[in-house]
């Protein structure tokens, strides 16, 4: 079999490619890409693959738009969560999903769906871009405006306009506005990411999601990192690794 894999977040791919190749050895990745602009080179480059599997939201865009720029026909596995309407509609199509982080038992649950359904069947692509296209309309309108946060005894909103970034420290996520108050809120770095909207915000690295609006310089950083300068200042450096630059200047430009 062979597999495409897009996906921005290089830890959460390589962890797929493993548990792929810990299910099934004669599984051949053909590669990793991190763009909806990466992918739809390749696929216009490229022979199909036999399966593939997509992270809905990239880093200059969502991979939805990939398939207004590429054909697409080959069974995709969609990496994300999504409400109770999407999630019937990806089966009703036999598009099935899986929930990062990625379970290893549910990657065998998709694959053996993919093998039951998709082998030498055709898929109703039609369906499935309409699909795509109503799932469109409503992800545009998922995305929050504010978030809860903790101050004292108090839980209170916090309108995502004035957020400058969030930080993970010492296993607390934090928030911090541009106004420089800080307050704790009670998520993981992971859904706060699924919660707001991918153009107004960025995840740096591991510790970082920060708005676009808080970026004051990019520089050159060794081993062809960049180091972001954001304001107000953090304590410790943020740094955005080398395979993550092109997909951060994309969404600069976005």
């Amino acid at each position: 079999m062979r597999v495409l894999v897009i996906e921005d977040e290089n830890s959460v791919a390589q962890n797929l490619c493993d548990i792929l190749q810990e299910i099934d050895e004669s599984i051949e990745i053909l590669t990793i890409l991190e763009s909806v602009q990466e992918a739809v080179t390749w696929l216009n480059d490229n022979p199909k693959p036999d399966l593939g599997f997509f992270d809905i939201r990239l880093a200059d865009g969502d991979s939805f738009e990939i398939f207004e720029q590429a054909e697409v026909n080959f069974p995709i596995i969609f990496t994300s969560a999504y409400d109770e309407y999407a999630l019937k509609a990806f089966k009703v199509n036999s598009v099935d999903y899986l929930v990062k982080p990625i379970d290893r038992d549910a990657l065998q649950s998709a694959l053996d769906k993919y093998k039951a359904i998709y082998t030498n069947k055709d898929q109703n692509y039609d369906n499935l871009i309409k699909v795509i296209a109503d799932l469109r309309q409503s992800e545009k309108k998922q995305y929050k405006k504010s978030l809860l946060v903790y101050v004292r005894n108090q839980i209170l909103p916090v309108s995502l306009e004035t957020v400058a970034y969030f930080h993970l420290e010492n296993e607390l996520v934090y928030c911090i506005t541009h106004d420089n108050k800080r307050y704790n809120i009670d998520q993981t770095l992971e859904k706060i990411g699924s919660q707001i909207d991918p153009k107004k915000f960025f995840r740096a690295n591991r510790q970082f999601i920060i708005a676009r609006k808080s970026i004051s310089t990019a520089a050159h950083y060794f081993q062809r990192k960049l180091k972001i300068n954001i304001t107000p200042a953090p304590k410790e450096d943020v740094v955005i690794s080398k395979t993550k630059v092109t997909q951060f200047k994309n969404w600069l430009e976005f």
